[in-house]
Protein backbone atom coordinates (compact mmCIF):
# COMPACT_ATOMS: atom_id res chain seq x y z
CA UNK A 1 0.00 0.00 0.00
CA UNK A 2 2.70 2.42 0.66
CA UNK A 3 4.38 1.65 -2.59
CA UNK A 4 1.40 2.79 -4.51
CA UNK A 5 1.16 5.90 -2.44
CA UNK A 6 4.56 6.76 -3.19
CA UNK A 7 4.25 6.12 -6.89
CA UNK A 8 1.00 8.01 -7.00
CA UNK A 9 2.54 11.24 -5.01
CA UNK A 10 5.48 10.84 -7.06
CA UNK A 11 3.28 11.26 -10.53
CA UNK A 12 1.73 14.21 -9.28
CA UNK A 13 4.51 15.78 -7.92
CA UNK A 14 5.81 15.07 -11.62
CA UNK A 15 2.32 16.34 -13.26
CA UNK A 16 2.60 19.48 -11.16
CA UNK A 17 6.00 20.31 -12.18
CA UNK A 18 5.17 19.92 -16.12
CA UNK A 19 2.29 22.14 -15.38
CA UNK A 20 4.66 25.03 -14.23
CA UNK A 21 7.16 24.65 -16.98
CA UNK A 22 4.31 24.43 -19.36
CA UNK A 23 2.87 27.74 -17.86
CA UNK A 24 6.13 29.63 -17.66
CA UNK A 25 7.11 28.53 -21.40
CA UNK A 26 3.59 29.68 -22.41
CA UNK A 27 4.07 33.09 -20.49
CA UNK A 28 7.42 33.40 -22.43
CA UNK A 29 6.04 32.63 -25.84
CA UNK A 30 3.52 35.17 -25.76
CA UNK A 31 6.01 37.95 -24.09
CA UNK A 32 8.51 36.86 -26.53
CA UNK A 33 6.39 36.72 -29.81
CA UNK A 34 5.11 40.38 -29.02
CA UNK A 35 8.45 41.98 -28.07
CA UNK A 36 9.80 40.56 -31.58
CA UNK A 37 6.99 42.23 -33.36
CA UNK A 38 7.36 45.20 -31.63
CA UNK A 39 11.44 45.66 -32.04
CA UNK A 40 10.93 44.18 -35.68
CA UNK A 41 8.91 47.66 -36.18
CA UNK A 42 10.57 50.05 -34.02
CA UNK A 43 13.92 48.82 -33.65
CA UNK A 44 14.38 49.40 -29.78
CA UNK A 45 15.03 47.29 -27.26
CA UNK A 46 11.77 45.27 -25.88
CA UNK A 47 10.76 47.79 -23.70
CA UNK A 48 10.80 50.98 -25.58
CA UNK A 49 9.49 48.60 -28.60
CA UNK A 50 6.67 47.68 -27.03
CA UNK A 51 5.60 51.20 -25.95
CA UNK A 52 6.06 52.83 -29.39
CA UNK A 53 4.17 49.55 -30.31
CA UNK A 54 1.18 50.71 -28.02
CA UNK A 55 1.47 54.76 -28.90
CA UNK A 56 1.02 53.90 -32.81
CA UNK A 57 -2.33 53.76 -34.65
CA UNK A 58 -1.47 50.70 -36.57
CA UNK A 59 -2.58 48.39 -34.02
CA UNK A 60 -5.90 47.02 -33.17
CA UNK A 61 -6.83 47.90 -29.30
CA UNK A 62 -6.74 44.18 -28.13
CA UNK A 63 -2.88 44.12 -30.12
CA UNK A 64 -2.06 46.72 -27.44
CA UNK A 65 -3.63 45.81 -24.47
CA UNK A 66 -1.51 42.63 -25.30
CA UNK A 67 1.70 44.64 -25.42
CA UNK A 68 0.68 46.63 -22.04
CA UNK A 69 0.58 42.89 -20.32
CA UNK A 70 3.97 42.23 -21.78
CA UNK A 71 4.88 45.71 -20.13
CA UNK A 72 4.05 44.46 -16.93
CA UNK A 73 5.57 40.95 -17.48
CA UNK A 74 9.02 42.71 -17.86
CA UNK A 75 9.13 44.45 -15.16
CA UNK A 76 11.15 47.45 -15.84
CA UNK A 77 10.96 50.35 -14.45
CA UNK A 78 11.52 52.56 -17.41
CA UNK A 79 7.86 51.95 -18.48
CA UNK A 80 6.36 53.22 -15.67
CA UNK A 81 6.01 56.67 -16.65
CA UNK A 82 4.23 55.55 -20.00
CA UNK A 83 2.06 53.14 -17.76
CA UNK A 84 0.89 55.97 -15.34
CA UNK A 85 -0.04 58.10 -18.44
CA UNK A 86 -2.34 56.01 -19.93
CA UNK A 87 -3.73 54.79 -16.93
CA UNK A 88 -5.42 57.88 -16.72
CA UNK A 89 -7.27 57.50 -20.01
CA UNK A 90 -8.08 53.95 -19.37
CA UNK A 91 -11.25 52.14 -19.71
CA UNK A 92 -11.88 51.48 -15.91
CA UNK A 93 -15.31 49.56 -15.74
CA UNK A 94 -15.80 46.35 -14.65
CA UNK A 95 -16.19 45.22 -17.81
CA UNK A 96 -13.26 46.26 -20.82
CA UNK A 97 -13.98 44.98 -23.94
CA UNK A 98 -10.30 44.01 -24.72
CA UNK A 99 -10.98 44.73 -28.51
CA UNK A 100 -12.52 48.46 -27.45
CA UNK A 101 -10.40 50.11 -24.76
CA UNK A 102 -6.95 49.54 -23.05
CA UNK A 103 -7.96 48.16 -19.90
CA UNK A 104 -6.72 49.80 -16.63
CA UNK A 105 -7.05 46.87 -15.05
CA UNK A 106 -4.40 45.64 -17.26
CA UNK A 107 -2.56 49.14 -16.95
CA UNK A 108 -2.98 48.97 -13.29
CA UNK A 109 -1.56 45.31 -13.13
CA UNK A 110 1.40 46.09 -15.15
CA UNK A 111 2.48 49.25 -12.93
CA UNK A 112 1.93 46.90 -9.48
CA UNK A 113 4.44 44.43 -11.83
CA UNK A 114 7.34 47.17 -12.55
CA UNK A 115 6.88 48.49 -8.85
CA UNK A 116 6.82 45.12 -7.54
CA UNK A 117 8.27 42.73 -9.58
CA UNK A 118 6.97 39.24 -10.73
CA UNK A 119 7.98 35.59 -10.73
CA UNK A 120 8.67 35.63 -14.52
CA UNK A 121 10.64 39.04 -15.56
CA UNK A 122 14.08 37.38 -15.16
CA UNK A 123 13.05 35.05 -18.10
CA UNK A 124 12.84 37.89 -20.50
CA UNK A 125 16.53 39.16 -20.21
CA UNK A 126 17.84 38.19 -23.18
CA UNK A 127 15.13 39.06 -25.38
Amino acid sequence: MKKYILIISFLGLLTLLMLFCFTFFSIYSSVESICIQAKHEFNSDCVESLISYIKSESHTIREKNRAVWALGQFADKKALPFLEEIEKSAFSGKQCDLDKDICQYEVKKAIKWCTQGNSTSWMYRDL
